[in-house]
C-alpha cells in the first residue's frame, strides 16, 4: 500500500508542475517600462518647476458642482496604473518561484524516501550516493527561503522608492535561483549515482544552470543608474527563471520512471 502511495505522490507532484511552473506574459514588463518613464516625468516637471504651468481642465457635475483635473493629476493616475502591472510582475515572479521550489522539495524528498527504503542495508554502491544526496537536500531545504510576494508587490508600489525595493526584490530572488540551481545540480548528479548503484541508466542531466547572474553588479548598476537597468533584470530573471523550468519538464518525467523502477531493478540485480 506505501508503495502504490509513493508511486502515486510522485506521479500527482510530476503533473503539478503545469500549475506551479507557469509563463508570464512579455506584456507585464511594458507595463513596468511606462510606471518607469511616467514617474520619471513627474519628476522632471516638479524639479523643473514646471508643475504650475501644466494646463487645468474643470469637468461639469450638473448639480453636483465641477471637477477640478490639472494635466498633473492623470499623470500621476497614470503612473499608479502603470505601478500595479510592475507590482503584478513582481508578485509572480516571486509567487512562481516560491511554488516551484516548494514542489520540488517534495518530490525530492519523496524520491530520496522511495531510494532509501528500496535500497538493502549491503548494496554500498548506493547507500554512499544516496547518503551524499539527502545531505545535498537537507542543505538545499535550510537554504531555501519563501519570500513574501505580497509584501513585496505592496512595497514597490511605492512611488520612487518602490524602486529601490524593486532592486531589494530582485536581488533576492536572483540570489536564492542561483544557489538553488547550484545546490540542485549536486544534488542530482549524487541521485544519478543512486540510479546507476540501482543498475538503471542516467537518466538527469549533468548541468542545471540557466546562467549564473551575478545579483550584486547588477543590484549596484541598477542603483548608479537610477534603476534604469532594474527593467532588463526582471526580463532576465523572467527568462532565467523559464529556463529552469524547461530543464526540470526535460529530466521529470525521467527521474519518475527511473524511480518507479529503482526497486525492481535492485531486486534483478540481487
Amino acid at each position: 500500500m506505501a508503495t502504490v502511495e509513493g508511486r502515486a505522490r510522485l506521479s500527482t507532484l510530476t503533473e503539478m508542475r503545469r500549475h506551479t511552473d507557469v509563463r508570464i506574459g512579455r506584456n507585464w514588463l511594458f507595463l513596468a517600462i511606462g510606471s518607469y518613464v511616467l514617474w520619471t516625468t513627474t519628476a522632471i516637471i516638479y524639479l523643473l518647476g514646471w508643475l504650475q504651468q501644466v494646463p487645468s481642465y474643470n469637468i461639469p457635475l450638473s448639480v453636483f458642482g465641477t471637477l477640478h483635473f490639472s494635466a498633473t493629476t492623470w499623470l500621476l493616475l497614470l503612473s499608479f496604473l502603470a505601478s500595479t502591472g510592475l507590482s503584478f510582475l513582481v508578485y509572480s515572479l516571486i509567487n512562481r518561484q516560491n511554488k516551484h521550489m516548494t514542489r520540488e522539495e517534495e518530490l525530492f524528498r519523496e524520491s530520496l524516501e522511495r531510494a532509501r527504503s528500496g535500497t538493502p542495508q549491503d548494496r554500498m554502491s548506493v547507500l554512499l550516493p544516496l547518503s551524499s544526496a539527502e545531505q545535498d537536500f537537507y542543505r538545499l531545504v535550510q537554504k531555501t527561503h519563501d519570500r513574501s510576494a505580497v509584501l513585496w508587490a505592496l512595497l514597490v508600489l511605492i512611488p520612487y522608492a518602490g524602486w529601490v525595493f524593486l532592486i531589494i526584490s530582485m536581488y533576492l530572488v536572483s540570489q536564492d535561483l542561483n544557489f538553488h540551481e547550484q545546490t540542485e545540480q549536486q544534488l542530482l548528479q549524487d541521485i544519478s549515482r543512486v540510479l546507476a548503484g540501482g543498475t538503471h541508466r542516467q537518466a538527469l542531466p549533468s548541468s542545471m544552470t540557466s546562467g549564473r547572474t551575478n545579483s550584486l553588479a547588477y543590484a549596484l548598476v541598477s542603483l548608479v543608474t537610477l534603476g534604469v537597468l532594474s527593467l532588463f533584470w526582471l526580463h532576465r530573471i523572467t527568462i532565467d527563471q523559464e529556463a529552469h523550468f524547461e530543464q526540470h519538464a526535460g529530466f521529470e518525467p525521467g527521474l519518475l520512471q527511473a524511480l518507479l523502477d529503482f526497486g525492481s531493478n535492485l531486486g534483478s540485480a540481487l
